[in-house]
């Protein structure tokens, strides 16, 4: 080997050298982070676009609803009607069913004999036994009533003392329906049954709504068989099977008895109970856009002038 290609290269082309390969990995290391970080803020863009494209359909499906119930609590308007239907834009709109409350047994009349053995014929629909549908209702009975003597299966303060509970019954109708949870037995009540929230009201005036009341509760409270049940809500709310819209047949109190098979002395006794006079309506509007929804509940009671009193407004 010559002498020229055995010399070591100087000191300073190895630094050049070895400078511009540590410029080059700076640079690709720049160039990837340049290109994490702008990755990075495209997807937050991309996510806060999402966020407010949804946060705009949540406030136009309110908007929408709170347009819905302006509909549907106007004077005029009537279950069924055609405008409480509207759609606005292709995948926009609202949707408007007006009810009553008399649809659900009103709790804070329960001790009223008749609509306690209709709230226990109920509960043996659901599946309890007879001593523990008693428990349930005399339990129920016991929170509202103004005593402390406790009903045959029923429970006053002695029986929550032994609980550790000082403060119960408060003697008092029911708050809202979640209250009565606390109430002795109604543990298997929500066990077998946990739906049983959308059967009672707080608000109801003491009556059954023939117009919209469920299936369970007809049979609960006139006693009529499943058959004659069927017969007249299948009269009742006609083709769509829905109360409250606009194919609803307009049956009277007299010919629904009929339909019931409740009659004589019986069709006498119901008459104060099952009514088609509930002024209590239950208006829910529900907005929509695209699959985001809002829902508005409303409970008012109308008057003789037409005017309205708000009872309760729920939100969903």
């Amino acid at each position: 080997m010559s002498p020229l290609h055995s010399c070591p290269l100087p000191r300073p082309a190895v630094t050049r050298r070895r400078s511009r390969a540590s410029a080059l990995m700076l640079m690709i290391w720049a160039v990837l982070l340049m290109s994490l970080t702008v990755m990075g803020v495209v997807e937050y863009i991309g996510y806060s676009v999402s966020e407010a494209t949804l946060a705009n359909a949540e406030f136009r499906a309110l908007y929408l609803a709170e347009s819905g119930l302006a509909v549907g609590l106007h004077p005029s308007m009537r279950r069924g009607d055609t405008a409480l239907k509207q759609k606005v834009g292709t995948d926009s709109g609202f949707d408007v069913v007006i009810n009553y409350e008399g649809a659900r047994i009103p709790i804070n009349y329960l001790v009223d004999s008749r609509l306690s053995e209709s709230v226990y014929n109920l509960f043996i629909f659901w599946g309890l036994s007879a001593e523990q549908a008693s428990v349930a209702v005399d339990s129920l009975a016991d929170w509202m009533d103004n005593d402390d003597d406790a009903r045959p299966n029923g429970a006053e303060s002695a029986y929550y003392q032994t609980l550790g509970i000082y403060d119960m019954p408060r003697q008092l109708g029911f708050i809202n329906v979640d209250e009565m949870l606390l109430v002795r037995g109604m543990n298997v009540v929500d066990r077998l049954k946990p739906d049983w929230r959308e059967y009672f009201s707080v608000y109801g005036s003491g009556v059954i709504d023939l117009r919209t009341a469920f299936k369970d509760v007809l049979m609960a409270v006139s006693g009529s068989s499943e058959g004659d049940v069927d017969n007249y809500i299948s009269r009742r709310d006609g083709v769509d099977g829905i109360p409250g819209t606009e194919d609803d047949q307009r049956i009277s109190d007299g010919e629904a008895f009929r339909l019931l098979g409740i009659d004589g002395d019986r069709a006498a006794a119901m008459r104060s109970t099952l009514t088609s006079e509930d002024d209590l309506r239950r208006i829910t509007s529900t907005g929509y856009v695209g699959e985001k929804r809002a829902q508005i509940i409303v409970i008012a009671r109308r008057g003789e002038d037409r005017s309205l009193t708000y009872l309760a407004r729920i939100e969903e």
